[in-house]
């Protein structure tokens, strides 16, 4: 492969990262915990519901958004985290 150009100096690209099937532990770790975050907030949303009645209303959305991003999250982390490498040479 040719050293691309980037900001005037040339670079090789980078060697590709070893792929894993099951991330580092402490991605792991983080994930597992965020899953367990999200199914907390959806317990709570359900159990506000049963029993706070019109209370459950004020409850559900903030814990409906807590529910989605943690389980976002625990999907970067489990499948290995964010890559920031889009560039050849990073």
């Amino acid at each position: 492969m040719q050293p691309a150009e980037v900001h005037g100096h040339n670079h090789e690209p980078a060697s590709p990262e070893q792929r894993r099937l099951i991330p580092e532990r402490s991605m792991l770790v983080h994930g597992v915990a965020l899953l367990a975050m999200a199914a907390a907030a959806v317990f709570g949303i359900l159990a506000a519901a049963q029993k706070a009645g019109w209370f459950a209303i004020v409850l559900a959305p903030p814990l409906a958004l807590t529910a989605f991003l943690a389980t976002w999250a625990a999907a970067i982390h489990l499948t290995g985290g964010e890559r920031f490498d889009d560039h050849d040479c990073v």
